[in-house]
């Protein structure tokens, strides 16, 4: 779990994000929603197998991935391709172990793997094709290793590539997915300026647009179960008013009212008021870093193991210079003995 932000102004791109990777467990809440943890029989008497245990069962529906280990200073943003007039990065989040080495590394085999290819990229998004190609490809060879009966029980793993090509009007920004084997372009029109995130971002969803993806899903459910109930509540009142002013319904009458349009809300009518493209790179590079140690703080003080946090990652984009990562330490070995007279 992780956190991702790109920010594209006029002036260049940043990207984000945290450094710590999480060991994530599928975890089963059996007494979730008042679900029995038993198998009962037709009578609600737990059964018992041969050695006289109870039967145990549980719901997909009541399971959670919990993260049970936390390992910090993972490098979740790289460079993919670059040349005097095209530099392209990305940043990561989901799945970090893909064919028994990083995601990192992985960029690594794909950037020596063009190079061997002898191939030139002049747009971003010739790059993020091809790179989508190459990870997609890995990620089912991974599926397919797991044993897991069906593909939607295993984790995805995502990028937003960014940077600037020389047949490029502008800086690009775009997403994949690669279990929704997806390729999207995050701000295709105007001049292609804006913030995109990734990942946990729950609370810088709230901070920007002043609701969560989880927010919405709950409110808009409750909405629709809500507009279902008052359905059928006029419904019943209208049956009863026909019935009380001496009106006989037909045998069999069945009256239904259709849902003629789905419950939403105006969740992106009200969103923090910031003029994205003319940020100076510096300006963004403090908003990119605020939206980050954000993510990371909260996660540092919500319940359970926090799964954003460590170091955080910043690199710049701008066009005809090579993309930089800005002020990375070098591996160090800290703890060199109890004794300093040798």
């Amino acid at each position: 779990m992780t956190i991702n932000i790109a920010l594209c102004t006029y002036d260049g791109i940043v990207l984000g994000c945290d450094s710590i990777s999480s060991v994530v467990e599928t975890a089963v809440l059996p007494y979730r929603d008042g679900n029995s943890l038993f198998v009962l029989d037709k009578d609600g008497v737990p059964v018992i197998d041969e050695d006289g245990n109870n039967l145990l069962r549980f719901n997909i529906n009541n399971t959670k991935q919990m993260a049970t280990t936390v390992l910090g200073g993972v490098n979740k943003m790289f460079c993919l391709y670059q040349d005097d007039e095209t530099s392209v990065a990305a940043v990561t989040a989901g799945l970090a172990i893909i064919g028994g080495v990083t995601i990192a590394e992985q960029a690594k085999r794909f950037r020596r793997k063009i190079t061997a290819e002898k191939k030139i990229f002049n747009t971003v998004e010739g790059v993020a094709v091809a790179f989508k190609e190459f990870m997609c490809a890995l990620w089912h060879e991974e599926f397919n290793r797991s044993g897991l009966p069906d593909i939607q029980y295993f984790s995805t793993v995502q990028f937003i590539v960014a940077g600037y090509g020389l047949d490029d009007e502008s800086g690009r920004i775009f997403r994949i997915d690669c279990g929704a084997d997806s390729l999207m372009e995050q701000f295709p029109e105007n001049q292609h300026t804006g913030v995109c995130w990734g990942g946990t971002a729950d609370y810088v969803e709230r901070l920007l647009r002043g609701s969560d993806g989880l927010l919405q899903y709950k409110v808009s459910r409750e909405l629709a179960r809500a507009m279902k109930q008052q359905r059928e509540n006029t419904i019943d009142d209208l049956s009863k008013a026909i019935t009380a002013a001496g009106v006989s319904l037909p045998d069999g009458l069945d009256i239904q009212v259709h849902e003629e349009q789905i419950p939403t809300l105006p969740w992106d009518s009200v969103t923090a008021d910031i003029d994205y493209g003319n940020l100076s790179t510096q300006y963004a590079i403090d908003f990119v870093e605020l939206l980050v140690n954000i993510q990371s703080g909260m996660q540092r003080f919500a319940r359970g193991i926090p799964v954003v946090g460590g170091r955080t990652h910043i690199g710049v984009l701008k066009r005809g210079e090579r993309f930089e990562m800005l002020n990375e330490p070098k591996l160090q070995h800290k703890h060199t003995g109890y004794a300093d007279e040798f």
